[in-house]
């Protein structure tokens, strides 16, 4: 009798072991790496060298970094379904807006770890901020011993209100984690989840229409909605004049929820009290951007979450199951919605 056909994987990403990882995982499939040139400290100047065309025209399964589906999508003439390794997929969306879709579903990278880190970074820099961490960092530079404002008389968590603006997977989770620590956690989203969807870690929903009222009562605003029609600049223009006194806003969603000229004007008009920021419009930031330098932000360069071989596998694998079984694939994305 002859034996079934080897399924094969097809892998095109520049994350570390990878490749590897996924044969470790799965014994019984054929894992073929395909094969870049370019500089490998960047990613934009990697390309698919020729055997590497050679290999896609043959691949139906492509485990894939979102940015190269943009420059290969007409070499593959087989391809059944391609995993991103990605969360946000906003360029995709953007790339392929006024052009003909792939033929093929495309999947988002969900993933619990990247959640989490998402998470840590939120809850991490939500302390760092009510203690004065870097304002000690500082005076340790002049050998000053200082006690004076938060880094003395701080807020515990159980003292703040935070909102998430965003509850898919990563917002659950920051909300979970920010739950762990007492806070009072309000959530906003573009609808209200059913009551027998709705989760113990958030005490109060808000949803469209209501984000006057929402950014009353936070805290804390933690912006973790993606890049579409509906959320850019939805924190723009005179939006953030209604937020409560002294409120802090972090940003680990997507930089276009909010100009950055309306984020300097919120700062400056004394909206808001600070803002903590790890995605922007364009990355990397410029040097001469105002953001910089500006006394009331802090910056961090994308790196909020990663997506790390664990994560992108633990997603491919529980998606390649139901592939493999003719059961749709999970976080297809949704051309119309954005995500």
């Amino acid at each position: 009798m002859v034996g079934a056909k080897q399924k094969t994987v097809h892998v095109l990403s520049v994350i570390p072991r990878l490749s590897q990882t996924l044969r470790e995982k799965l014994t019984d499939v054929d894992v073929v790496e395909v094969k870049m040139i370019g500089d490998a400290s960047m990613m934009c100047h990697k390309k698919v060298d020729e055997e590497g065309v050679v290999a896609l025209k043959e691949a139906e399964v492509l485990l894939v970094d979102n940015t190269f589906l943009t420059q290969i999508k007409d070499q593959l003439p087989k391809l059944q379904w391609a995993q991103g390794t990605w969360a946000g997929v906003e360029g995709l969306i953007s790339h392929f807006k006024d052009k003909p879709k792939p033929t093929f579903p495309i999947t988002r990278m969900v993933g619990e770890n990247f959640s989490q880190l998402m998470a840590e970074y939120t809850v991490g820099w939500i302390i760092s901020h009510e203690r004065g961490w870097l304002k000690c960092k500082e005076n340790q530079d002049k050998c000053e011993w200082v006690t004076e404002g938060n880094i003395e008389s701080y807020r515990s968590l159980r003292d703040l209100t935070v909102g998430v603006l965003g509850l898919g997977n990563i917002g659950k989770e920051v909300a979970r984690s920010l739950k762990a620590f007492n806070c009072t956690v309000h959530a906003y989203a573009r609808s209200l989840p059913p009551v027998d969807k709705r989760t113990n870690n958030v005490d109060k929903y808000w949803c469209t229409g209501e984000l006057q009222m929402f950014l009353k009562q936070c805290d804390y605003l933690v912006n973790i909605m993606p890049s579409t029609d509906k959320t850019r600049g939805m924190l723009g223009g005179e939006t953030l004049k209604d937020a409560k006194k002294n409120a802090v806003l972090i940003n680990i969603g997507r930089g276009d929820v909010i100009r950055e000229a309306d984020l300097i004007k919120a700062l400056d008009s004394g909206w808001i009290s600070a803002a903590i920021i790890d995605v922007f419009t364009e990355e990397p930031l410029a040097k001469e951007n105002p953001l910089w330098k500006h006394p009331k932000v802090v910056i961090t360069p994308h790196t909020a979450g990663a997506s790390t071989a664990r994560d992108v596998i633990d997603t491919f694998i529980a998606n390649f199951r139901r592939y493999s079984q003719g059961l749709p694939v999970m976080y297809v994305i949704d051309w119309d919605v954005g995500y």
